[in-house]
């Protein structure tokens, strides 16, 4: 954080998974459209506490989903079974600090946890994230503090027990929400739906913090989009009452190189009977390498980088496939378009897919190689896709970021 920047508003996001950070810009988009005056300060808290633990955070987390997705899942489980067994707030930081003290003791060098380990100086340790956010309250200023990640709401719950005055509020970006990301002593509570805060209530917050507006998405998709001009200008295509073929859009930044292949592949198969754009983000090595595939097959599919036409290309499109990342799956609601997700990260990804599919606005897949039925089935059934989009918009809940928002500006008035 540079020194000297004063803000109203501390957000303690962080940048491991793009979401958080989505979630904490869409909400600062919010505070500036209700009052401009107020200034936001978006921190990437666990690299403010540690570049170290930070670094090695992001490896332990993509090297686990990556090798072992099944272990990651059964340890998220775990975790959420054992804080939600406690239903009380120094349990629930328990568990959180545990998983503090574990991350500080692999930085260290350490192979394993054991309590035998506990020498004064790692139990010191553990209050540095909590000495990190007095120092960032300090230098800006904030007198409201927000946590998109469970990381950030963990050490809030901490600091509201020493400072019971400051407003502290979570904003979950999942649909399920995991024990560890809600201290129950929290001022606001920003949940995804009426499920969610039920969830969040029997953790132990007060009914009357939790509010079910949405996870924020940038408010940008809740503006007329421009889908014959990204039609035209993105994608090179005539005019849709030219070219009445179908738009098939998968979001491929999430899901790694040997699943967005087999989705990729599976969907070239039927290249001729759609518009196949795959937005590959920033990943430029795996752009090339898709399209040299579809080159080699003979295929024709549109291969995207970094873009910031999303909304644009939804509005655009009549099928997503992706992973069910929260933030994604909200944008999509929003959007009005059916989804085929794929490839979950076990766990909280699992647990947004099953709200897609509850609402009736996704299907999921296992394998890869059913994505193409599962696009067909969708765009070959009039009553299946209607349904769907339909499904879709009564479960998307609008103007999230400003609703969101509001409910923070109202503490500073």
């Amino acid at each position: 954080m540079a020194d000297g920047h004063t803000a109203d508003i501390l957000m303690l996001s962080c940048s491991i998974g793009s979401g958080h950070m989505r979630a904490s810009a869409a909400l600062e988009k919010g505070v500036q459209r209700l009052d401009s005056s107020r200034e936001c300060l978006i921190v990437d808290f666990p690299r403010e506490v540690s570049p170290t633990i930070e670094a090695l955070l992001r490896k332990v987390y993509m090297d686990s989903l990556k090798l072992m997705p099944a272990a990651y899942g059964r340890i998220y489980r775990m975790s959420e079974l054992q804080a939600a067994r406690t239903g009380t707030s120094n349990r629930i930081s328990d568990v959180y600090d545990r998983l503090q003290h574990i991350s500080e003791l692999w930085a260290a060098g350490y192979e394993s946890f054991s309590p035998e380990r506990l020498t004064l100086r790692n139990i010191q340790a553990r209050s540095l994230p909590l000495r990190t956010l007095e120092r960032l309250i300090h230098k800006s200023r904030a007198r409201a503090l927000v946590a998109p990640h469970f990381f950030g709401a963990g050490v809030l719950g901490n600091y509201k027990k020493e400072n019971p005055d400051a407003f502290a509020a979570a904003v979950l970006t999942d649909y399920v929400p995991h024990p560890m990301g809600v201290p129950p002593n929290l001022d606001l509570y920003v949940v995804a739906d009426d499920e969610a805060a039920a969830e969040v209530e029997k953790l132990g917050a007060p009914a009357d913090r939790i509010h079910p507006t949405g996870i924020p998405i940038d408010p940008v998709f809740e503006e007329p989009a421009d889908p014959a001009g990204v039609r035209r200008d993105l994608l090179a295509l005539p005019d849709a009452e030219e070219d009445d073929l179908p738009v098939v859009m998968v979001m491929g930044g999430g899901l790694g190189g040997g699943h967005l292949d087999l989705v990729v592949s599976s969907l070239l198969e039927a290249s001729a009977a759609m518009h196949l754009v795959v937005l590959c983000g920033s990943n430029e090595r795996t752009r090339i390498h898709l399209q040299d595939l579809a080159s080699t097959r003979g295929r024709s599919a549109t291969f995207l980088g970094f873009t910031d036409r999303v909304r644009d290309l939804l509005a655009a499109s009549s099928v997503l496939v992706t992973k069910p990342g929260g933030m994604s799956c909200t944008e999509a609601l929003a959007c009005g378009i059916p989804q085929v997700l794929i490839n979950p990260i076990p766990g909280q990804e699992e647990d947004n897919a099953a709200a897609m599919i509850r609402y009736g606005a996704a299907v999921m897949t296992e394998r890869a190689d059913n994505v193409l039925g599962e696009t067909l089935k969708i765009l070959s059934s009039a009553n299946h896709q209607r349904n769907m989009v339909e499904s879709a918009r009564a479960a998307h809940r609008p103007h999230s970021a400003e609703a969101a928002a509001r409910l923070v500006l109202e503490h500073l008035a």
